[in-house]
């Protein structure tokens, strides 16, 4: 099979690129280091030389000032490379933050797209265009919906929080429950890799889940000793957020915006994938961060 892989170096790309090249020829799309260097964000590729039976979508971006030009405008232009030779199937790697972040828990994949964030809206709009271009070229079109995803190589909000968790800066409100759906990278590559003829929208997680308080105590047992994480009550969190929002601890934790956030249950349901894909069974997240998986095949060994 021949296949166009978009940002093979990124967290997702460095799972996926080894699995699609055991038995395929991969070509990779990239800002540098690719058979087509082209930044997405700027410039329309020239696949003019190229056939393709199937194309991984995977360049992206969870910043927001970034979002949009990536995101959105840059499916736009692959789109566009790719119209007088369409490939038969299209994988394009969406984000749980397509939903409102107070969505709830279990939240399946026909639950209404309310983006908040510009890289939740960007993704939701390149899903939308994808939609509508795949019907009019005839072209299977498979969408996936990972939850927050860590591997080797993470960015963003997540890698954020690891960085707060290792250095002592984060703080956890007492009482704050709320939960969040967790997936590993490599279990997205291997979704990806099954779902791609098969067609259909599908969320991505490990079903288990954590609260914030779970994942940065597994973060912590990453970095080589478990801490216990210091929990304040709400009272002395906004007035910490009051009196000394420049101390790095605070800022880093306990700002309006993040409390908010951090406030709110997004999880998201599996029974699509499961019903889907017999035998789906994705590594325990919160085990692997903590490394307390045998099974797991960590990168860094």
């Amino acid at each position: 099979m021949k296949i166009l892989l978009t940002g093979a170096s990124g967290l997702l790309g460095g799972y996926m690129l080894p699995i699609l090249q055991k038995n395929n020829v991969v070509t990779t799309l990239q800002r540098h280091d690719a058979d087509v260097v082209c930044d997405l964000a700027k410039e329309t590729p020239d696949l003019s030389q190229y056939s393709f039976d199937l194309v991984i979508h995977a360049a992206g971006t969870s910043d927001n000032s970034e979002a949009i030009d990536l995101n959105y405008e840059g499916t736009k232009r692959l789109l566009k490379a790719l119209e007088k030779n369409p490939p038969e199937e299209f994988v394009y790697l969406s984000s749980w933050e397509v939903y409102s972040p107070d969505s709830g828990e279990n939240v399946k994949e026909d639950h209404r797209l309310w983006a908040v964030s510009k890289a939740g809206q960007s993704k939701a709009l390149a899903e939308e265009v994808l939609s509508k271009w795949c019907e009019q070229h005839g072209v299977l079109l498979t969408i996936l919906r990972p939850a927050r995803m860590f591997g080797k190589g993470m960015k963003g909000e997540m890698a954020n929080l690891f960085n707060d968790v290792v250095h002592g800066r984060y703080l956890h409100v007492r009482g704050n429950d709320a939960r969040l759906s967790l997936v590993c990278a490599t279990d997205v590559a291997e979704a990806a890799q099954n779902l791609h003829s098969i067609g259909g929208i599908y969320n991505i997680c490990d079903e288990k889940g954590a609260t914030w308080l779970e994942l940065a105590e597994a973060m912590s047992a990453n970095s080589g000793a478990m801490k216990r994480q210091i929990a304040l009550p709400e009272k002395w969190a906004a007035l910490a957020w009051k009196l000394i929002p420049w101390i790095p601890a605070v800022r880093a934790s306990l700002s309006p915006a993040i409390l908010d956030m951090r406030k709110k249950s997004l999880t998201l349901s599996a029974e699509r994938i499961k019903e889907t894909l017999d035998g789906w069974n994705p590594y325990p997240t919160l085990e692997v961060i903590s490394r307390e998986n045998r099974s797991y095949s960590y990168l860094d060994k």
